[in-house]
């Protein structure tokens, strides 16, 4: 009878956690973030001018994205040498910037293309849902800071 019990209470237990770690993997993988045009009603011409926009943006974003990634890297060296050189410091910060800035301008570019592909009253949901997009995303700061000590806005 104990047996049985055991038995039964693997069995439970496997099947249980097998259940969470399914829903955590179907809300993980159903969750992704949509881009804003695919909350509009395009039509399909538009759709695959924006798609091909949207592939070519995100290509450019991720390797800008990447270098920044690199010089952060490289500006923690620095920092954390033995001897700090506040001119190496400086000039990482500086290609830093550059590579922030130029990040920008794609970002810029990209919604202007967009913003031609798109008719008047498209424009003007696009634009609101981004505004609306930009107003929710997480709170300023390093993204190591614990949320409760970033200053709510």
């Amino acid at each position: 009878m104990k047996h049985h019990i055991r038995t039964l209470g693997a069995i439970f237990s496997v099947a249980l956690n097998i259940a969470f770690v399914g829903s955590y993997a179907y809300r993980t993988l159903t969750s992704r973030p949509t881009f804003a045009y695919e909350e509009m009603r395009l039509d399909d011409d538009q759709r695959a001018r924006i798609i091909s926009s949207r592939d070519r943006f995100l290509y450019n974003i991720d390797r800008i994205g990447n270098d920044i990634v690199g010089r952060h890297a490289d500006l923690v060296d620095a920092i954390a040498a033995d001897s700090p050189d506040r001119t190496a410091i400086q000039a990482r910060l500086d290609e830093i910037r550059s590579l922030q800035q130029s990040m920008q301008q794609v970002v810029v570019e990209h919604l202007l293309e967009d913003r031609g592909i798109l008719r008047p009253a498209q424009r003007q949901q696009f634009f609101a849902l981004l505004k609306e997009r930009i107003r929710s995303q997480s709170l300023p700061g390093p993204p190591w800071l614990p949320r409760d000590r970033k200053r709510q806005r």
